[in-house]
């Protein structure tokens, strides 16, 4: 596990993420924009893990309490022409490559302007249609799956909506979680060689997490079948407790997901427990806060979900799926469109 691309792209990730925050590229050119009177609603949008970091934010401004509405919406559903736009609507479109189709032709069928990206990719076709774009750092991406991307987006995000709404708690957040990111880093491989090894190869998992981490246990979802193929769900801690235990048995893997203020995470742990099914308390979300906790919950579920994948002789950084997702996912075919 440790020696896979994602795992190294995953050690890096303290530098990207730090020279992501310090640049802060972007944020107040796209703040200005979104902060405009005349802005009612916010649509974030992207898809898989893009979407997961549009929802998180969606998320973290309920708790904001300021500012215009945040809605996040999968790329599908914006990118489809019935959608409607209403009067102070604007975009807020995410995708670290930049090249994600949806994404491209919901801003070509007429998003309304000016247009906020957040990318990685300054050269990309997103990037040449927005009006701002936030511009993120990606060290490497060895791996098919988004480590470094996710963790920089989601602070962009934070870093952008703390300005938008005068928050400063906001914007501090993903710096005060860089300790936290390292040390979640050094114990994940050990937490994962200890807790996921031994276990039996699972038929499904699920996830769970609660508030603004809802993102991540969607993610973490998205990692086992992504990374380990195995069927998985992710859902908010109460659901956890009273719809994802429905389907739970003995062959099966829970991760619980721990944050900081999750007043049911016990119950929904005990709930899931009690079926029979594994469950496994996952670290570094509580050394943050909650906000940020998607983050600091990288790296022990890429290295468990690693693990999980080699057992079953599946390669970690080059699924075999990937040839057929970036022929739907984007107008060219291919990773380097």
């Amino acid at each position: 596990m440790q020696s896979t691309g994602l795992w190294l792209d995953v050690l890096e990730m303290p530098e990207a993420l730090s020279r992501t925050i310090d640049a802060a590229s972007g944020v107040d050119e796209a703040a200005t924009i979104l902060r405009d009177p005349s802005v009612r609603r916010v649509i974030a949008t992207g898809n898989g893990a893009a979407y997961y970091v549009a929802f998180a934010l969606a998320l973290a401004a309920l708790e904001s309490g300021a500012g215009p509405e945040l809605v996040a919406l999968p790329a599908g559903v914006v990118a489809d022409p019935r959608f409607q736009w209403r009067e102070g609507d604007r975009l807020l479109a995410i995708s670290s490559s930049g090249e994600f189709k949806d994404v491209v032709h919901a801003i070509e069928q007429g998003a309304p302007r000016p247009i906020v990206a957040l990318t990685a990719n300054a050269g990309s076709t997103l990037a040449g249609l927005a009006d701002v774009v936030l511009l993120q750092t990606v060290l490497h991406q060895r791996a098919i799956t988004h480590t470094q991307a996710l963790a920089g987006a989601i602070a962009l995000g934070l870093m952008l909506w703390g300005r938008v709404t005068g928050v400063p708690e906001l914007e501090a957040i993903p710096r005060s979680g860089l300790a936290g990111l390292e040390a979640a880093i050094a114990a994940a491989p050990a937490w994962a060689a200890e807790h996921v090894a031994p276990l039996p190869l699972p038929p499904a998992a699920a996830a769970f997490a609660g508030g603004p981490a809802w993102a991540s246990a969607l993610e973490t979802a998205l990692l086992l079948k992504e990374i380990a193929r195995i069927p998985a769900e992710g859902a908010e801690t109460r659901e956890g407790a009273t719809s994802v235990m429905y389907g739970l048995n003995p062959s099966h893997l829970v991760l619980a997901l721990a944050t900081t203020g999750d007043p049911g995470f016990d119950e929904a742990v005990r709930v899931c427990a009690a079926t029979g099914a594994t469950v496994l308390t996952v670290p570094g979300g509580t050394a943050c806060d909650r906000r940020y906790a998607f983050a600091l919950h990288l790296p022990a579920t890429c290295a468990a979900t690693a693990i999980l994948a080699e057992r079953a002789g599946f390669d970690v950084d080059d699924p075999t799926w990937t040839a057929a997702y970036y022929e739907t996912a984007r107008d060219s075919g291919g990773p380097d469109a």
